[in-house]
């Protein structure tokens, strides 16, 4: 198996946002495509969108993070984060600007450019921008 996909590994550190480095990270180096493959670290604070797709919660408790997963596809990201705090309480849901580090949180990203092409177009029928890949 002979791949062009691409691993990343990148440390963000104290007060940084999340959403906001994940995004920087791919546009400084040029990728299109990737998926989170694991992330380890702490928050101290969250903000994230529920499931209902428009309510938008926050929480300001030191947090261990549990996983982060999602696509970064051409500068927009659809991401969701799960985070335990020291009372053992989950908080979590779909990645916000103003999920900030803590102490630290080390992400592997895995750069698909190469192999899969997408796009994030509006879909009427959710409301949102939705995953289209593009053949090549």
């Amino acid at each position: 198996y002979n791949s062009a996909m691409k691993p990343y590994l990148l440390r963000l550190k104290p007060n940084q946002d999340i959403k906001l480095e994940l995004l920087k990270y791919a546009q400084d180096r040029n990728i299109k495509t990737a998926s989170i493959a694991s992330a380890v670290g702490s928050v101290s604070s969250m903000k994230v969108r529920i499931a209902d797709g428009n309510s938008i919660v926050s929480d300001d408790q030191n947090r261990e993070v549990l996983s982060l997963s999602g696509t970064l596809i051409n500068g927009k990201i659809h991401a969701h984060i799960g985070a335990i705090s020291t009372s053992m309480d989950i908080f979590g849901g779909h990645l916000m600007e103003g999920c900030v580090v803590h102490t630290t949180m080390e992400i592997t990203l895995l750069d698909l450019s190469e192999e899969i092409r997408a796009e994030r177009i509006y879909d009427a029928e959710t409301g949102f921008d939705e995953l289209n890949l593009i053949d090549f």
